[in-house]
């Protein structure tokens, strides 16, 4: 049985730091979250490629370095980041859990199919939902954006390569806020236990050393000292 933790904080690289505990935590969990304006770029990623560096320190928009790959994306109360942190397995490919995902928005009637290319989910052609997937140590994590009522009009100004997006909430036939998306996520995703965090220090020593640290964040750099 997996464990169901939700995040009240809304802090970036205290969420970063919070996920990559858990990765060691030796739990099986899913996790929901949601960040305050931040742009979350991928691990082998070059913020200057990616990022509007300039338009990010003007609007206050975080930049935040996370362990997996893939393309930078951008992050705001309205959008929804789950993440499955198992014991690593082959059939965890990335559209394992893409069905998943679709699976629950089907629930709420959402219509939606895989973009096999690039492991987003679409719904009337638009991304929706992107993910990825960080491998270590027998454990997998893959983790994953539903923009659910997100400011559209700041990704491509933030974001040199966004692609075209959409919102989930427009699309809903019955109307709810972010809080109830997230109940119904977690209440779809399969049968759960929910996770008290015990008190310690680990994600603060994270939060402080790696998801704090500018060389992390702005230049990849990894800190030897964890």
């Amino acid at each position: 049985m997996m464990y169901y933790f939700e995040s009240k904080c809304t802090n970036p690289e205290y969420n970063l730091a919070l996920e990559e505990y858990l990765c060691g935590f030796g739990r099986e969990m899913f996790m929901l979250w949601r960040n305050k304006p931040s742009v979350i770029i991928g691990r082998f990623g070059v913020v200057n490629d990616e990022v509007d560096t300039k338009f990010a320190e003007a609007e206050g928009i975080r930049i935040v370095r996370r362990n997996s790959g893939g393309g930078a994306v951008y992050h705001d109360l309205g959008n929804v980041n789950y993440s499955f942190i198992l014991r690593d397995s082959k059939k965890f490919t990335l559209e394992h859990f893409a069905r998943i995902i679709m699976r629950t928005l089907e629930a709420i009637g959402i219509n939606s199919r895989l973009d096999f290319r690039h492991n987003d989910i679409l719904a009337d052609g638009l991304k929706i939902s992107g993910s990825a997937q960080y491998h270590h140590e027998g454990i997998i994590l893959h983790h994953g954006t539903l923009l659910f009522d997100s400011d559209l009009n700041i990704i491509p100004r933030v974001l040199k390569r966004s692609g075209n997006v959409a919102n989930i909430r427009p699309l809903l036939k019955n109307d709810m806020n972010v809080e109830k998306f997230m109940r119904t996520l977690a209440d779809n995703i399969g049968e759960t236990k929910n996770f008290q965090l015990p008190k310690n220090e680990d994600v603060e020593k994270l939060l402080r050393l790696k998801y704090s640290n500018p060389k992390w964040n702005m230049e990849g750099v990894k800190i030897d000292n964890l």
